[in-house]
């Protein structure tokens, strides 16, 4: 990346760049290929990749229906954004070969690439840029609100659009490289939920709801090619039927591994390679504060105090997970180290609902059927038991059910999951999300830092606003876990950092 007089790069991982707010602008390098390792000079060009994975998409349109299953299957392999995440969390350019930012932080303009298509055959140009970044203030799922400052789009050739906001926001290109910086072709996003048409280097084949995803690789795409012709993504609601397949040989790697208590095992045979790399998710029991109880801080702070997360972490994870006392993940510049605010204490929980007032209180549990949920939720229900607080159980599926009543309709009191997408803290800042929190004080530190000119402005107003979250005990954060990937000898390339946004598998190979 060269620059004129700084550099503009924001990261997921590491520190924010707000700098280049303050300079004239900056322009970003050519995109990196994807590279195989050095084991495949023998990989088959002809190989399917089966890959493992434990929540899927309910549909393919992450425009309308939130989880994160769908753009993690999606984003990187057949949507691509004008920037993208590198494996270290870096920012950079993708369909875009470069841009630079103006004085004020109002305008990017970006240099797009020439001669790239979608799968349709249509092409991308400025105009795809203008009628997909435009599109976003459509979004009913993932978040649209963290492009709130994206004003319009000015088409200024096929090849250059400026990207114009209403007031500076330094996380701008950070969520221009995840979903909502997906590029769509205009006509074919009418049918997203069964079609998807982007330009990346795999095209999707299938799609069989909540059992398999087929992509196949993308022969006139722009870039280098995918080394397999064929992904085949196979959705396990059980972690140990996961397991049972990679061992029988019915896949050839897991992402997000879940069977925890078998990674022993799997370091142990030489058929298999385990690597745990960090990832960006947030286990979180989160507690519904439209619930006039649960709006009492004091109950809030109750229920932190009665669970025994050393627990959690133990029987949903076997104890490789790290424990969490805020909303944010250790690779987070905001990242607060601190002691344990609401250690596990059932004494303390009891004397503050004394405090509230509060006396047999009945709370509906709504739990995910994923394994870890299912295994988080016995705790969470005992300890509460405990300190005189009844959570009554309810399994939903996960993403269809979870996904429609928990989060959407924010039918529940109490609720666990695994927020894998990157800096969800922000949802904190928005009181119709389905927790139903809300902090003025906590908002306007978000907008802050939105509109900081330098890092150490960006990480005050952050940290500002997690520490007041943590106060507030707007939920119990229970823990990190990392990223697990189990594979065969014969594949190559498997992403290792989850940086919450797509599995990018255009650079995996299988070889034999």
């Amino acid at each position: 990346m060269s620059t004129r007089r700084g550099r503009h790069a924001l990261a997921a991982i590491g520190l924010l760049v707000a700098t280049a707010l303050a300079v004239t602008g900056c322009t970003a390098g050519a995109s990196p290929k994807p590279t195989a390792s050095s084991s495949t000079a023998a990989a088959r060009a002809d190989a399917t990749l089966r890959l493992g994975l434990a929540a899927a998409p309910a549909n393919l349109d992450f425009t309308s229906t939130g989880g994160a299953a769908i753009f993690q299957a999606l984003l990187g392999n057949v949507y691509e954004g004008l920037l993208r995440l590198d494996q270290d969390g870096k920012v950079v350019p993708l369909l875009a070969t470069g841009y630079t930012v103006s004085r004020d932080g109002l305008t990017y303009d970006f240099t797009l690439r020439e001669g790239v298509k979608f799968s349709n055959g249509s092409p991308f140009d400025a105009a795809a840029v203008k009628f997909s970044l435009e599109r976003v203030k459509t979004w009913k799922a993932n978040t649209p609100g963290n492009l709130a400052a994206l004003d319009h789009v000015e088409v200024v050739s096929p090849t250059e659009a400026k990207v114009v906001l209403t007031k500076p926001d330094a996380t701008v290109p950070f969520w221009l490289a995840g979903p909502l910086g997906a590029m769509f072709s205009p006509d074919a996003v009418d049918s997203l939920a069964t079609k998807a048409v982007g330009t990346g280097p795999f095209t999707v084949a299938s799609y069989q709801t909540g059992v398999k995803l087929v992509l196949t690789r993308n022969d006139a795409y722009w870039g280098a090619k995918a080394l397999v012709k064929q992904v085949d993504l196979d959705y396990f609601a059980d972690a140990s039927a996961a397991a049972n397949a990679m061992r029988s040989g019915g896949v050839d790697a897991l992402y997000q591994a879940e069977a925890y208590d078998q990674l022993a095992s799997f370091k142990a045979d030489p058929r298999f390679t385990v690597t745990a790399g960090s990832s960006q998710a947030v286990v979180v029991l989160s507690m519904n504060e439209a619930n006039p109880a649960l709006a009492d801080v004091r109950v809030r702070q109750a229920i932190s105090h009665a669970i025994d997360k050393k627990a959690v972490v133990a029987a949903a994870t076997g104890g490789v997970a790290t424990e969490l006392h805020g909303p944010a993940v250790p690779t987070d510049p905001y990242f607060v180290r601190s002691d344990e605010p609401y250690p596990y204490d059932p004494a303390a929980a009891k004397q503050l609902l004394a405090d509230a007032g509060v006396t047999g209180l009945n709370l509906t549990f709504t739990v995910p059927n994923r394994p870890y949920a299912q295994a988080i939720s016995q705790v969470v229900q005992s300890d509460l038991a405990a300190v005189g607080i009844t959570a009554t159980l309810q399994t939903q599926e996960f993403p269809a059910v979870w996904v429609d009543k928990t989060l959407t309709q924010h039918q529940f009191d109490l609720t666990v999951v695994n927020h894998v997408e990157p800096r969800n803290v922000t949802n904190y800042g928005n009181p119709s999300y389905y927790w139903s929190y809300s902090n003025p004080a906590v908002g306007k530190d978000f907008a802050a830092a939105k509109a900081a000119t330098d890092e150490d402005s960006y990480i005050t107003h952050m940290t500002d606003a997690v520490q007041a979250i943590i106060k507030d005990a707007a939920g119990v954060w229970l823990y990190n876990p990392p990223n697990v990937v189990v594979a065969t000898a014969a594949v190559h390339g498997m992403p290792t950092n989850d940086l919450g946004v797509g599995i990018g598998l255009a650079g995996v190979s299988v070889t034999g």
